[in-house]
């Protein structure tokens, strides 16, 4: 983990790095964790057992569950890489925290 950590890295580096992040989550939300909250939200509204069963229910939450945790992934890296870049954008403007 050290070695990955974002202060290894030029400060331009950690800026590309985190705009791809902010680009990679926002897609994320909008193409796969958004539509997979739908399609759990609309089934959940059906009441009718046979035309959505209970293992129906468990594979949609298990969706939204597995993209939450990729979101949830990126959205922690993105987080580590602003502190850095934050960290030492105020040592460059002699900003005390």
């Amino acid at each position: 983990m050290a070695d990955d950590s974002p202060d290894n890295f030029p400060l331009v580096e950690r800026f590309h790095k985190a705009e791809y992040l902010a680009r990679e989550l926002s897609e994320h939300l909008r193409q796969a964790f958004l539509p997979k909250l739908a399609q759990l939200r609309q089934a959940s509204k059906i009441m009718d057992a046979a035309e959505v069963t209970d293992q129906t229910m468990l594979d949609n939450m298990n969706a939204v569950f597995a993209a939450e945790d990729f979101a949830s992934d990126i959205f922690e890296k993105l987080i580590r890489y602003l502190r850095s870049i934050e960290k030492d954008t105020h040592e460059i403007l002699g900003i005390s925290e």
